[in-house]
């Protein structure tokens, strides 16, 4: 990404420069573009692990475009998402427009604006989509916080913060068209928020048959692409926020769906045949999402389940992390001494990875064969000094 025009510095992400706090990286890499700054400031009005509310049963809800149906949110749907289950409320709007001034209070600022203006996404002068980032103001210059993490035939989006002159973001908002949104805290709903009710199968098959038999092959694969990475990406948050193993294999069938849409995609935009069988997989993914997968969302003010799910949430983030697996691929119950990669040096950079992200610090006396066996002895462990700390600052995680 080059600076200018805008003159743009990147920033060491966090580091004294926002009062807000990272993503697991996992968390990023199941977050699609528009959660990842609702995510942010879930986490940071409401403690850390609180994003992962957004991670119920995916249902399947579409609505119609110019050219075809789509289960994409629109910014209104993840709006309204994040105050049932974020506890987040629209506060204040406003809207960027050529020599506007800057909105009134330094935020942080919920915005969404068009990936094509924005320089530090790959999505810069190559596709129109919206895109959600945070903005800070400051004297002189703001710090933008994107938590995004993706791939693209552009190249890769990571987590970062930037800073920008002040007149250059205004310039630069303007011309993405941005709306910026403070996002007050709200009350977390106890219960929960419910999750989308499983598809019918009629729904299903108009849907899938919308691509299937739409004239233009290569516009229909491009757009297919999307809708197949929306449900990777679901099933991914889902087994992070429930650690349910029949999620993540879930997950890892729409990952593999989503790789042979993009070859069949490239191999359609060169004028060569459809593989067969893409269709029928994908409306069998859609009708076949595992009941059991389901799980409540943590209940907001129950501590011992809080401190249960910060401890999950570490532990799982750790193996994933260090040991490189897929998201979904958690290995609760199996021997850690059975994963490829693993070895005593990792079990310190996992042990390390979970003290750092939870300030805690097991003694080496505790770390025997049966605590660090797997993943369940492991998160016991964790737990039990999690809870310790708690107590001891009166109850406060």
């Amino acid at each position: 990404m080059a600076p200018d025009p805008y003159g743009i510095r990147p920033v060491a992400p966090h580091a004294g420069t926002s009062r807000i706090g990272p993503l697991p990286e996992a968390s990023a890499a199941a977050l699609d573009c528009l959660q990842t700054g609702l995510a942010l400031l879930a986490d940071h009005h409401h403690g850390p692990g609180t994003h992962l509310r957004l991670g119920v049963r995916p249902g399947f809800r579409t609505r119609p475009t110019a050219l075809l149906p789509t289960v994409e949110a629109t910014t209104a749907d993840r709006l309204a998402e994040a105050r049932r289950r974020l506890g987040l409320r629209v506060g204040r709007r406003h809207s960027a427009r050529a020599a506007a001034p800057p909105p009134a209070g330094p935020g942080p600022y919920y915005t969404v604006a068009d990936a094509y203006h924005l320089p530090w996404v790959p999505y810069h002068r190559q596709r129109h989509m919206e895109h959600s980032f945070l903005v800070e103001y400051g004297a002189g210059r703001a710090t933008v916080l994107d938590a995004y993490h993706n791939d693209t035939p552009w190249g890769s989006a990571r987590p970062g913060a930037w800073t920008v002159a002040l007149p250059h973001l205004t310039e630069l908002l303007a011309e993405a068209g941005a709306e910026l949104f403070v996002l007050d805290p709200a009350p977390l709903d106890p219960a929960g928020a419910a999750a989308d009710a499983p598809p019918e199968p009629a729904a299903v098959h108009h849907y899938v048959g919308a691509y299937r038999d739409h004239p233009d092959r290569p516009t229909a694969f491009e757009h297919l692409n999307l809708e197949v990475w929306l449900q990777v990406r679901a099933w991914r948050l889902h087994a992070l926020n429930t650690g349910a193993p029949v999620a993540g294999e879930h997950a890892e069938r729409w990952q593999r769906l989503s790789e042979r849409i993009y070859l069949a995609s490239r191999r359609v935009t060169r004028g060569k045949g459809e593989p067969p069988g893409l269709f029928d997989e994908f409306a069998a993914l859609l009708l076949s999402a595992p009941a059991g997968a389901g799980g409540p969302v943590r209940a907001a003010g129950d501590r011992s389940g809080a401190q249960d799910g910060r401890a999950g949430l570490a532990v799982r983030e750790a193996l994933t992390t260090v040991l490189r697996l897929p998201p979904g691929d958690l290995p609760d119950g199996r021997p850690l001494s059975g994963i490829p990669g693993f070895n005593s040096f990792r079990m310190v950079d996992i042990l390390e990875h979970i003290e750092s992200a939870l300030g805690i610090e097991v003694p080496a006396g505790e770390l025997t064969a049966d605590s660090l066996r797997d993943a369940g002895t492991l998160r016991a462990l964790v737990l039990r000094h999690l809870t310790a700390r708690a107590g001891a600052a009166g109850g406060r995680p």
